[in-house]
């Protein structure tokens, strides 16, 4: 499986609108789901950023690099049609001109969901190096609710009405490439990956697929299948080959 979205961060939308030939570069990830029966009804997850990327290249200050790191929930494993519920973490070259408050260094991370309408988000929060960022998405009374937290702290939420019964739980790197090149980034790992079922699934674990250079020792369950655990996917370092334009 490939990714099928294309996730613009809200700051970065009206950019990359204005470009002719916009080009999106897609990495390495993993992705999961669906259950046999039932629904994901929760998702956790954390991660220690890596450095920001290397050796970027930008021609056009006008037109820059940026790249997105996420896990996201959806009912489809890619569709326009259906909204993926995808806390983002961002970085650019030039993060200001973005939205975006961190140094050049750091990262930005909020609370965001693609709907086939664009992308609906928080503010960009700047995510202080080696600090552990930790995601939760959970469905109650219809709504989908998001909660980011840095080093215990919750810095972003975001509540939107559930569109259909949450199926898939995938990641993504991705670049869009602006005016240059996204250089290279540096591996690092989703950890304390737990989905929570509708349902028991004895089978769960065996739809986990990992691509492009991901690896994992795979899910392990706690209760007999309601509960599936990953205590990490490692993301291989990327050079963003696979370009596609829109």
């Amino acid at each position: 499986m490939r990714y099928s979205y294309t996730a613009v961060p809200l700051a970065f939308a009206a950019r990359a609108a204005a470009v002719a030939s916009d080009a999106w570069a897609f990495g390495n990830g993993f992705y999961t789901g669906p259950p046999s029966a039932g629904h994901i009804t929760k998702a956790t997850w954390s991660l220690v950023a890596p450095s920001v990327p290397s050796d970027v290249e930008v021609s056009n200050s006008d037109d820059e690099v940026w790249v997105s790191l996420w896990v996201g929930v959806s009912a489809s494993a890619g569709s326009y049609d259906d909204d993926l519920y995808q806390p983002l973490l961002n970085w650019s070259p030039d993060n200001e001109s973005q939205g975006c408050p961190a140094s050049d260094s750091e990262w930005c991370v909020a609370a965001s969901t693609y709907t086939p309408d664009g992308q609906n988000g928080q503010a960009y929060v700047t995510v202080p190096k080696d600090s552990q960022i930790d995601f939760e998405v959970y469905v109650e009374d219809d709504k989908v609710y998001q909660v980011v937290s840095i080093d215990g702290k919750t810095v972003s939420k975001e509540s939107d009405t559930l569109d259909h019964p949450l199926q898939y739980l995938y990641s993504g790197d991705e670049c869009y490439t602006g005016s240059g090149d996204c250089g290279t980034l540096a591996s690092y790992s989703w950890n304390n990956i737990t989905i929570t079922l509708s349902e028991k699934n004895e089978a769960f674990g065996t739809t986990l697929d990992l691509y492009s250079g991901s690896s994992s020792n795979g899910f392990t369950t706690p209760d007999s299948g309601k509960t599936w655990v990953l205590d990490s996917v490692v993301i291989n370092k990327d050079t963003f080959a696979d370009v596609e334009t829109k």
